[in-house]
């Protein structure tokens, strides 16, 4: 029984991810802001689901989880799927102080994530950090989103930069973009797909991840981005 920990599983994504990974008979660690009111995990009411006081900003919260997941053995999969999105249309709406907050919970977070629970990762396992795609710089043309799309140049770059580090000693280390999907983030659009058709072929993905993905950035067709 593979034992998995999901951050930002009260919802979207992570609350999928942890039903599926429930599914198929996992012992998972649903990392939560606010446990009392995560009502959908409560709701599942598996034997093998622990819930786990998890918000990725606080040094303390990940280190309560750490003490956790030690008395259980250790991991096998970390997924750092915790995130938040701020909106901007152009450089006069970004906002500092929220734009620093977007940085803790998608850029920092993960990364003190990583930091705390790399000697909890037994052999063979995967750490996966959700992303998106993020195009060579040279190409980029957006100019909305901007706190978001910075999060994310500086995970994946992040997510990189650990997967050497630990390339002979370490887990599996990869990035991975589940797809457009429909969730709070999304505003659930109708050209996104619903998470119950794709999470499925997401852990599959995250199951399948061996050697020749080690530091690469995923598309959901199991392809590597040219990032």
């Amino acid at each position: 029984m593979a034992d998995v920990l999901i951050t930002g599983a009260s919802r979207g994504i992570g609350f999928a991810l942890t039903r599926e990974y429930l599914k198929r008979g996992a012992r998972v660690f649903a990392g939560v802001r606010d446990p009392e009111n995560a009502s959908a995990l409560h709701a599942l009411a598996a034997d093998e689901l622990v819930i786990v006081p998890l918000d990725v900003r606080s040094q303390r919260d990940i280190e309560d989880a750490a003490d956790v997941i030690a008395s259980h053995g250790g991991l096998d999969r970390l997924v750092n799927n915790a995130g938040v999105f701020e909106p901007s249309s152009g450089l006069a709406e970004v906002d500092g102080p929220r734009m620093l907050e977007v940085l803790r919970v998608n850029t920092v977070g993960p990364m003190l994530m990583a930091q705390r629970f790399l000697d909890l990762l037994r052999p063979d396992a995967r750490l996966v950090n959700l992303t998106m795609p993020t195009r060579p710089i040279g190409s980029l043309t957006r100019t909305e989103n901007h706190a978001f799309v910075a999060s994310r140049y500086a995970l994946n770059a992040l997510t990189k930069m650990i997967a050497v580090e630990v390339a002979d000693t370490g887990p599996i280390v990869a990035a991975l973009w589940p797809g457009y999907l429909q969730t709070d983030m999304t505003g659930h659009a109708e050209k996104a797909t619903p998470l119950e058709e794709a999470i499925p072929g997401v852990v599959d993905l995250i199951e399948r991840l061996g050697p020749a993905d080690h530091g690469s950035c995923l598309l959901p067709d199991g392809s590597h981005a040219p990032w």
